[in-house]
């Protein structure tokens, strides 16, 4: 149980590690949202969603329960199909991009993307990013006894005054 928090520990800070403070930012005209989405189209992303999930999926099953598996499969499948999928994210991922882009960067980063070596960078992304994953997963686990004694001891340190001296 303790390896699979620590692997749902480091799925989450390498899925949100870079994600910044959200601070107020005008909306994005029209056009900076579509040169975004036009961004997106050329680095792939919007036919990544399913292969990406689904090898999530998978991998997260393996977690499971053998008698829990098949269930957990399907409720995830439903849930992905249902809230994860490129329609139902575009605008918000777009959006985000746009905040992070200005107009014409995105449409000097679409020109880059739609050229060979574009290709290329876009094609070798996800793999790339799959074993940086995996990279940083195997850290983790290569420093779990010293992780796991850390959040130990931070625990320890939260709990209430009467709580710590029963803990002790």
């Amino acid at each position: 149980m303790k390896l699979n928090l620590i692997t749902l520990i480091t799925l989450l800070l390498l899925s949100i590690g870079g994600l910044k403070a959200q601070t107020a930012v005008p909306e994005p005209s029209a056009s900076h949202l579509k040169a975004a989405e036009q961004l997106l189209i050329a680095t792939g992303v919007n036919n990544l969603f399913g292969g990406m999930m689904d090898k999530m999926i998978v991998t997260s099953s393996n977690q499971m329960p053998e008698e829990h598996r098949a269930s957990y499969i399907k409720v995830m499948n439903t849930f992905i199909a249902k809230y994860f999928t490129w329609d139902t994210l575009k605008d918000r991922i777009a959006k985000l991009y746009a905040t992070e882009f200005t107009e014409d960067e995105l449409i000097r980063l679409s020109a880059f993307y739609n050229t060979p070596l574009g290709k290329k960078v876009s094609s070798k992304l996800p793999a790339l990013t799959e074993k940086g994953m995996l990279i940083g997963q195997q850290a983790v686990a290569d420093h779990r006894p010293e992780l796991e004694q850390m959040m130990k001891d931070a625990f320890q340190n939260d709990a209430p005054p009467a709580v710590k001296e029963k803990v002790n």
